[in-house]
């Protein structure tokens, strides 16, 4: 048996943060789980990028700009949600300027 995914259930979120960092959120929806596929964005100082079901740490990335500039380039995988929560990712801090980008489909 094969199963076939809809892919006109992707979806893509984005937040741009100052200086407290940010989160990009893709709402909860019952019975769905929603499967991340892109983490990208940027940030100003050194931080930590979480990739979260719900309140559960699935990936958690390090940002070092001395070493790895400012921009965080996308990290593509496949994480499933648990159904019925959000999925979200967040850069943990930021002096001026940043921004997450989380991108995806829903089962």
């Amino acid at each position: 048996m094969t199963t076939q995914i809809d892919l006109n259930k992707a979806w893509s979120e984005t937040q741009l943060g100052t200086d407290s960092g940010a989160t990009a959120t893709h709402a909860a929806a019952s019975d769905v789980a929603h499967v991340v596929t892109h983490i990208s964005g940027h940030g100003d100082t050194d931080a930590t990028i979480q990739l979260k079901d719900g309140s559960t740490v699935l990936a958690e990335w390090k940002l070092d700009t001395s070493v790895e500039g400012f921009q965080f380039y996308p990290i593509n995988g496949v994480w499933v949600g648990t159904p019925g929560n959000t999925v979200s990712a967040a850069i943990s801090a930021s002096t001026a300027d940043c921004q997450v980008n989380i991108a995806g489909f829903s089962i």
